[in-house]
C-alpha cells in the first residue's frame, strides 16, 4: 500500500509514539530522534531526506536547529572525520550522538528500540519507509541507527 503521505504525522506526534512503542519516556525519545534528525540533515542523501520532511511536518525545521547539531565524539571521531571521507564524518557524527546520548540514559539498546518505532509510525502514516530509506543513504551509518 502506498498512500503516499496521506495521512502526514508532525515530528511532535512521531516523538511521542515512537517513546510509548519502544518504551521510552519522552525526553529520551525526542533526544535519539532529535540526534537522528541532525545526522540526517548533515549527512543524508538529498533525495531520501526530503521525502522524509515532506512526510513529516516540523521535522525539517527540528533537524536544523541547535538541538540537532551533531558533535563529533572524541578522538576517534576526530580521527574519522579528518581521514575518512564523506562515511568517516558521518560515523564521527554518529559516535558524537552516541556519547551525548549515553549522558541522556540512551545508549544503542534503546536506540535501537525508539529508531524502528519511528520508521513503523512513519511507514504506517505514509505507506512507505521514508525514514528507513533516509537513514539507509547516510555512508556508514545506517546500522548504526537501526536500518536494515
Amino acid at each position: 500500500m502506498n498512500r503516499n503521505i496521506d495521512t502526514p504525522i508532525s515530528i511532535e506526534a512521531l516523538i511521542a509514539q515512537a517513546a510509548e512503542g519502544a518504551g521510552l519516556d519522552l525526553d529520551q525519545a525526542r533526544a535519539a530522534l532529535v540526534g537522528a534528525l541532525g545526522l540526517l540533515d548533515k549527512h543524508a542523501q538529498t533525495g531520501p531526506r526530503d521525502a522524509f520532511y515532506a512526510a513529516v511536518p516540523g521535522a525539517e525545521a527540528l533537524a536544523g536547529s541547535d538541538e540537532a547539531k551533531p558533535r563529533a565524539g572524541g578522538l576517534f571521531g576526530g580521527l574519522m572525520k579528518s581521514t575518512g571521507g564523506l562515511s568517516g564524518a558521518a560515523i564521527a557524527d554518529a559516535m558524537g550522538l552516541l556519547d551525548r546520548l549515553k549522558r541522556q540514559g540512551v545508549d544503542k539498546p534503546e536506540l535501537k528500540r525508539v529508531l524502528p518505532a519511528a520508521r513503523e509510525r512513519v511507514r504506517a502514516a505514509t505507506g512507505q519507509d521514508l525514514l528507513g530509506d533516509a537513514v539507509k543513504s547516510i555512508p556508514g551509518v545506517g546500522a548504526l541507527l537501526g536500518a536494515d
